[in-house]
């Protein structure tokens, strides 16, 4: 019942669709102006009861016709009553029926209603119930024990007794974000409470099967979702049972303890609200229904076929950042829980996606996973909504309309270099074995690794990387070797111990096709790109990507690879840190006459004292007039006679230098610290001249 102009809504608590049963509530000589508060429903004789402000104040029974008709009770305080409901006691013809009414100011009163209902009825008011001062705004008798409970609006839990007239505190029920009056509550047969919030319209639902409360500590989950108003109150016949009766209902998977089933006030959708089986807002594919009314029927229908609309893309790895693909039917909006602690529960503060506006079709999403998240199995809630909801739906409960996908998922402890969010800087120079023009900004990349960890293993690598900027009139490709070398030992990953078939690989957001996995290698190497410019597009009036002036302002290619293993390896033999990043030709293109004749895939550039791959020409390290000094038999790799190198990791987003600054002229310590191995002018890369870099977007 709601409004200050009474209209009556029936509530499906299963589907949460709402039914205007009356918009207008009439007397038999007069219209209604007024609202109707206090109801219950009397099952006895199939009448609600309620008190209406509608001058003279009275009670009133409301027929099936919903016209209202007044009772004589005299007794009552001359006062507006709001918290009401019928107690039916005994058992056939000796059922006895009373009315009960309550307001803080003057207490809980009894109105016997077995008698002629035409005559006057003098209300009895209960001793001492003027001083419980409850903040209530409805109760509801149980329908075994016929206690009556309560709800105030922080969430304390009141058990009323009227036989001796006491009132207990029972406990403080979390609400989640509902606030002010909750101004409806009723039960069901099998001893379940509901009380439903003014201001959101969520019904939540209390177990109280067990009453009186003894030796438990009852909590709540949001059951449905029902209309809002300042002026509203409920009722229900208390012997009636809440139950799916076919499969118009969506439900999730995921399996106890989480609140799946509609026992557990699971997560469910009524897909089809109209009937008509068009503009069904759904993911993925499909949608279709399920009858699960409780943990058994759970286990017998574990798997729902239509959960097909998300997709996810890259590993869920603690403090870093995890791509998903949402696919929907229509426009409409996405709400996402993730279980980080692994507790079996899907709580507000695990909720990562909120109402997020989805297109139709495919919708990237990145979700932000705390960096101190259980690793192991876990499960993901996706609900989607078409928008109308009163308020913010939770990971329980009934919604009208969308669908609902449950998931199993696998999450990661991580180890990040340089950082969850940090990046290092590679800078390449391209006219290896020659000089060239020394302005490391032919490829340069913003680049990040993580190693995926279970337990004391490493169960796969997440490399992350943004292409900033290409200054090269020559095709060079980009790609890592899953290695790690230092003074004392060198780990590697070999090409057997990937699991290939489920390597995930996104280029600005979007799922590459094939395998990255260079085949036929023995080391594990992963092509990120083949030619980087096939990833990018240049800005008007300019020869390259964002290395000139003025030429700085395009978008960064984005790319992130997911590499899981097939066995895990223990940390201490498993690459970390850097790994070894490098550039390498691109087939098809002329990369110098030294070349000419050779594989372009065979030329490759690595980072300072960094061996190169299986895949690399040696011979090239022996071109006539060349300036590369390596020193294989010294492991002195890919630099110079005076210690400088053709690619150089920057510990920061660095700003590389415009096309055809030598780095040692916009960078004045760079050569210092390079000839030095490092040991002097560490913060080399503080000291430049702005001209001569590239200062926009980074």
């Amino acid at each position: 019942m709601q409004d200050a102009k009474a209209q009556l809504y029936g509530i499906d608590l299963v589907s949460a669709k709402p039914t205007v049963l009356a918009a207008t509530l009439t007397f038999a000589t007069e219209a209604n102006n007024e609202s109707v508060n206090a109801i219950g429903f009397n099952y006895k004789d199939q009448y609600l009861y309620g008190f209406s402000r509608q001058a003279p104040k009275s009670v009133v029974q409301i027929d099936s016709n919903y016209q209202m008709a007044r009772l004589n009770i005299t007794g009552l305080p001359d006062t507006n009553f709001y918290v009401g409901d019928i107690q039916v006691t005994g058992d056939a013809a000796n059922q006895r029926v009373s009315y009960y009414v309550y307001t803080p100011r003057f207490g809980l009163y009894e109105i016997d209603l077995n008698s002629d209902l035409t005559a006057e009825i003098t209300a009895q008011l209960l001793p001492n119930s003027a001083n419980w001062n409850l903040g209530i705004y409805d109760f509801a008798f149980h329908p075994q024990s016929n206690l009556l409970y309560a709800v105030e609006s922080n969430g304390d839990l009141h058990e009323i007794n009227v036989a001796n007239n006491t009132s207990k505190f029972i406990t403080q029920l979390d609400i989640g974000d509902d606030t002010g009056a909750f101004g409806a509550a009723y039960f069901d047969i099998d001893g379940q409470f509901y009380f439903s919030n003014n201001k959101s319209g969520k019904i939540h639902k209390v177990d109280l099967s067990i009453s009186p409360v003894v030796d438990y500590t009852p909590t709540a989950n949001v059951f449905t979702s029902g209309p809002k108003s300042s002026q509203n109150d409920g009722a229900r016949c208390a012997i009636a049972e809440v139950a799916v009766t076919d499969s118009s209902i969506d439900f999730g998977d995921a399996p106890r303890p989480y609140n799946t089933s509609l026992e557990q006030s699971g997560a469910r959708h009524l897909f089809d609200p109209s009937s008509t089986g068009s503009n069904l807002i759904y993911l993925g594919e499909t949608v279709d229904g399920e009858n699960i009314n409780t943990n058994d029927d759970l286990i017998k229908n574990p798997i729902d076929d239509s959960d097909d609309g998300v997709s996810f893309v890259t590993a869920i790895a603690a403090g870093q950042d995890s791509q998903i693909i949402v696919n929907a039917s229509a426009d409409s909006f996405l709400y996402a829980w993730f279980d980080w602690d692994q507790n079996g529960g899907f709580s507000e503060s695990e909720r990562m996606v909120t109402k997020y506006p989805l297109n139709k079709g495919d919708n990237s999403i990145l979700v932000s996973v705390p960096s101190n998240v259980k690793a192991g199995q876990t499960w993901a809630r996706f609900r989607v909504t078409d928008g109308s909801e009163a308020s913010l739906i939770t990971a329980t409960g009934g919604v009208l309309g969308g669908e609902v996908e449950d998931y199993p998922i696998t999450t990661f402890a991580s180890a990040v270099y340089p950082g969850e969010n940090d990046w290092v800087t590679l800078a390449y120079e391209d006219k290896w074995p020659f000089s060239g023009d020394y302005d490391f900004n032919d490829v340069v990349v913003n680049y990040r690794t993580t190693q995926l960890i279970e337990g004391s293993n490493v169960v796969g690598y997440k490399i992350d990387g943004q292409l900033v900027g290409v200054g090269a009139t020559y095709h060079n490709g980009f790609a890592v070797r899953l290695t790690e070398t230092t003074t004392s030992t060198t780990n590697t990953i070999l090409s057997s111990e990937i699991d290939e078939q489920n390597i995930i690989y996104t280029i600005n957001g979007e799922p590459q096709l094939g395998s990255p996995l260079e085949a036929n290698r023995d080391q594990a190497i992963l092509i990120f790109m083949q030619d980087t410019w096939q990833h990018i597009t240049k800005q008007a009036g300019c020869d390259y990507f964002r290395t000139e002036s003025n030429c700085d302002v395009n978008s960064k290619v984005t790319f992130s690879m997911t590499i899981p293993l097939k066995a895990a390896k223990a940390l201490a033999n498993a690459p970390g840190t850097l790994l070894d990043p490098f550039i390498f030709g691109a087939e098809g293109f002329y990369h110098g006459d030294f070349l000419v004749g050779k594989n372009a895939r065979s030329w490759e550039v690595h980072l300072k004292n960094q061996a190169p791959t299986e895949a690399f020409d040696s011979s090239l390290f022996a071109v006539n007039g060349a300036d590369d000094a390596t020193q294989q038999a010294s492991e002195l790799f890919f630099q110079t006679e005076n210690g400088l190198p053709w690619a150089i990791e920057v510990g920061m987003q660095w700003l590389h230098p415009l096309e055809g600054v030598d780095i040692t002229n916009a960078y004045d310590r760079f050569a210092n610290f390079a000839q030095s191995s490092g040991q002097q002018a560490p913060q080399w890369f503080n000291s430049y001249n702005a001209p001569s870099v590239v200062v926009k977007g980074e």
